[in-house]
């Protein structure tokens, strides 16, 4: 398993797992911008692709990163991201049904 270190963070801000059932043009926004924000991670614990995108409006044409989903619900193969630096909202979106789970450091 890797690990890795936050320097600088002092607490998490925020954390949730969500399970969302998006079409492929509808978005929603993990989290809002905040100033407090060091950095964050998004893991896809589902077995459909998520799409990121740093900002609002998130779709399969429109996105910075691609999580992969693993072989099963939770079982900690998905991809996942880790951003520093980034205090602006977060958006996702999936084809069908995504799950993914964040934390804001801070």
């Amino acid at each position: 398993m890797k690990v890795r270190t936050v320097t600088g963070a002092r607490h998490i801000l925020s954390s949730q797992v969500a399970s969302v059932a998006l079409a492929d043009t509808t978005s929603a926004t993990i989290m809002n911008s905040s100033e407090y924000r060091k950095s964050f991670i998004v893991t896809n614990t589902g077995t459909n692709k998520i799409y990121v995108k740093l900002g609002t409006g998130a779709t399969s044409s429109s996105w910075h990163f691609v999580l992969p989903g693993g072989g099963a619900n939770d079982d900690g193969n998905g991809g996942s991201i880790s951003v520093d630096g980034y205090a602006g909202e977060v958006a996702v979106c999936a084809a069908t049904t995504g799950r993914y789970h964040y934390v804001e450091f801070g």
